[in-house]
């Protein structure tokens, strides 16, 4: 059983819950979908996450789940989104991940996030914003589903 996270992100959050996760989820491999075209045959567990900007997902990852959306349906698929707007997650969610994924995922959650404008400065405050207890309860409930 191998899982991939694999993120796409411009402020860095994504990357933060990623690694995040990837410390409470064990046998797991971290992707910045901006350096490595991640192969998917390889895991049986897939996690994806990315940013909002626009009310819309980081378009690196609503790209990768179009382009393979047949191959994910075959994995365990649980997806989380850091957006500083709570009221806009639905729709965010309904915009950027195709049907046929959000209707199979275990799990699709926002860990909420900040604004460009927030951007954190210092290690001290890396994760301004992000619901660190949420992504705690992802994780449990993802390795539930395993």
């Amino acid at each position: 059983m191998k899982t991939v996270i694999i993120y796409g992100t411009k402020s860095g959050a994504s990357r933060e819950c990623a690694q995040r996760l990837g410390k409470e989820i064990e046998n797991t491999t971290i992707i910045d979908i901006d350096q490595v075209q991640p192969n998917i045959e390889e895991f049986t567990h897939v996690i994806i996450g990315a940013g909002v900007r626009n009310d819309k997902m980081y378009k690196p990852i609503r790209d990768f789940l179009k382009k393979n959306q047949t191959d994910l349906l075959s994995k365990t698929i649980a997806c989380y989104l850091c957006n500083s707007k709570p009221k806009t997650t639905e729709a965010v969610i309904a915009a950027s991940i195709p049907e046929a994924i959000r209707a199979q995922a275990i799990e699709i959650v926002s860990f909420g996030g900040y604004k460009p404008s927030w951007v954190p400065v210092s290690p001290e405050n890396k994760l301004k914003g992000i619901d660190l207890e949420k992504i705690s309860e992802f994780a449990q409930h993802y390795l539930e589903h395993l």
